[in-house]
């Protein structure tokens, strides 16, 4: 008799087949309760270790003893004649069969099985690195499942949202590592030619909302959704990834990887590799390695990046919260340290420095050091972009914070000429430069991009405004307003398109049934607007005092100028010319305004020199005729 025969006749081989499928399940189970423990993958690999010192040692035992109906028997001393002890061997092989049926029934359910539901970001958050301070996000979709604005067209074929991939883990603190991830795995889709990809703000309203994904996608105007899990386990990770056509809910393709975290990188950019072969979109090898170069390695860098943008938005969430914003920045700090190209959190930190240039309380010292920061965070974020889009966007920033307004017009013109979702700060005020057509346009195509942040709806209100169309520009804010109910620069712009269309009573009444901040302000200007100046002055000393030191100069600045007092509106308006970035805030209150002058520009020489660098008009449209303003500004 062979070897191999006598380790059948002693039931080594089945006994060594029993192990090997037992101990998989084991390790299966293991993995499940581990995980719910929020046990450390080292004890995984402990059961691993002696699952595998015990296989040698169960094949020795089964060569040696032999179970029979007795009991256990050395081999040798076994009677195989005996049907009861030939019988042992036929249930080795049921068993066998069973544990077969209960493992291939698990990986089946396991890659079958969806782990996710739909998933938006919290109320009053803003996700994505767009304006949005006071943001009144996570609208309830309507009865019809949708935000979208009624017969619009269909979407793109070739169009997509990436969902928030749903956190599987037991610790909180890997939903940043599930929420970097995806926005990930959507930057590197943004960058695909001919694929419309939703924004980042829209996208990840869905977060822990379990809704049809034929709604979601109806909502977004998109034909696709992505959507999965992340679990994560010490330094093992398992990501689900599932592309569904919204039509019919088909998955056009499906996968779950199982990794290390450093090889998370590589399921990133396979994910958005597999999304877009299901698309039928080609990409050839330099645009694949440019979605490669450009993406963030480090699962540390992106765990501190979402935690400092989370931070970021509560920071504005209703004024500016200085010392939350200031943290928001050592976060991004910590994402740089680890990721020294990452873009984003440049763009992002200079935030904190740009605001220390123009509120009330730093000393001339420190504004010059924010100011030295500021830019050198913009050179690095324009340094470091993900893509030529991205860059001209931000190099508008970089300009309108210069010393020189030379480039600003044709920085503007490049970054309102992209058809790309990637998202602008200071763009809003290109009207100033007589680009308030392009910047409409732009401010159209990217609510087609991101049709649930209100800031889209805001800026196109705003543009309108510019353009003399109120009535327009009041259709613009209600559906802003469907998308973010209560929003208050929305309904401050409720107000002034309803002043400009000569609606005084309506503008005074829609004001005073506002339930945000933004009320007393909204008054004042409505009351403004309709001659009651001792009424409006009233309002103002509590206005003021609640604004805060970043706001204060600039409310002062606006409300002096409409209620007709134009000493206190040239002293705001000098003490922001002679600031790093005060120039920048004087083009942002002649958007607030629409008032035409708001000071004499002869007490702002340095203002009045980058727009004459720019080429820009002087004076601004007289866009809403206040009563006070008419026997004060000169606009010289």
């Amino acid at each position: 008799m062979s070897f191999f025969q006598e380790l059948k006749r002693r039931n080594v081989v089945k006994t060594g087949i029993l192990y090997a499928v037992s101990g998989w399940l084991i390790l299966q189970v293991a993995d499940l309760l581990f995980d719910l423990m929020g046990l450390p993958t080292t004890w995984l690999r402990l059961v691993l270790v002696l699952l595998i010192l015990g296989f040698p040692l169960v094949l020795i035992f089964a060569w040696a003893y032999e179970i029979t109906p007795e009991g256990l028997r050395r081999e040798r001393d076994v009677d195989r004649s005996q049907t009861r002890t030939a019988a042992t061997g036929r249930k080795i092989d049921t068993l066998i069969a069973v544990l077969l049926v209960v493992a291939i029934t698990a990986v089946v359910a396991d890659r079958l099985i969806p782990e996710t539901g739909v998933v938006s970001a919290p109320p009053g958050e803003n996700a994505d690195g767009s304006r949005g301070t006071d943001a009144a996000m996570g609208p309830e979709l309507r009865s019809t499942g949708s935000a979208s604005t009624p017969g619009a067209a269909p979407p793109p074929s070739r169009s997509i949202a990436v969902l928030p991939f749903a956190n599987m883990s037991n610790d909180a603190e890997n939903e940043y590592f599930a929420d970097g991830l995806s926005e990930e795995i959507l930057n590197f889709l943004a960058d695909v030619p001919d694929l419309r990809v939703t924004a980042r703000t829209s996208s990840f309203q869905f977060k822990d909302r379990n809704l049809d994904v034929r709604d979601v996608a109806e909502a977004l105007n998109v034909a696709h959704v992505l959507e999965g899990s992340v679990r994560r386990a010490g330094n093992r990770v398992r990501v689900t990834a599932q592309l569904i056509r919204a039509g019919d809910g088909y998955h056009l393709w499906s996968e779950t990887y199982d990794r290390t975290l450093e090889d998370v990188f590589d399921v990133q950019t396979g994910i958005a590799e597999s999304v877009t072969e299901a698309l039928g979109i080609v990409m050839d090898e330099r645009q694949r390695q440019r979605m490669r170069d450009v993406g963030v390695r480090d699962v540390e860098a992106f765990i501190f990046y979402q935690r400092g943008t989370r931070m970021f938005f509560d920071a504005h969430s209703s004024g500016i919260d200085m010392d939350m914003l200031r943290e928001s920045a050592e976060l991004y700090t910590d994402a740089i340290e680890r990721e020294p190209r990452f873009a984003a959190a440049y763009h992002m930190r200079s935030d904190y420095p740009a605001h220390v240039m123009t509120m009330i309380g730093p000393s001339p010292e420190e504004r010059e050091q924010a100011a030295e920061r500021h830019a050198a965070d913009l050179a690095q974020a324009v340094r470091y972009a993900r893509n030529p889009q991205a860059r001209a966007l931000m190099e508008v920033d970089r300009a309108l914070t210069s010393s020189s307004w030379r480039e600003v017009p044709r920085r503007l013109e490049n970054a309102l000429a992209e058809t790309t979702c990637d998202e602008g700060t200071w763009i809003e005020v290109a009207p100033v430069f007589g680009l308030a057509q392009a910047l409409l346009d732009r401010s159209r195509t990217m609510t087609e991009c991101d049709p649930l942040n209100f800031y889209h709806y805001y800026m196109e209100a705003t543009t309108l405004l510019w353009l003399d169309q109120p009535k327009d520009a009041y259709g613009a804010v209600e559906r802003g307003l469907q998308v973010a109910p209560n929003h208050p620069f929305l309904e401050m712009l409720a107000v002034k398109a309803l002043i400009q269309q000569g609606r005084l009573d309506e503008a005074l009444a829609t004001a005073e049934t506002s339930r945000s901040w933004v009320r007393d302000n909204a008054v004042a200007t409505a009351l403004a607007a309709r001659g009651e100046v001792a009424a409006a002055r009233s309002m103002l000393g509590d206005i003021v005092a609640r604004a805060g030191p970043w706001q204060e100069m600039y409310l002062k600045l606006v409300f002096a100028a409409i209620l007709g007092d134009r000493a206190t509106a040239n002293e705001a308006a000098a003490w922001y010319d002679g600031l790093p970035g005060g120039p920048l805030m004087l083009t942002g209150a002649l958007i607030e305004c629409l008032c035409g002058a708001p000071f004499d520009l002869s007490e702002t020489p340095e203002f009045a020199r980058l727009l004459a660098e720019a080429g820009a008009d002087w004076p601004p449209p007289l866009l809403i005729d206040y009563p006070a303003m008419r026997d004060t500004a000169d606009g010289s």
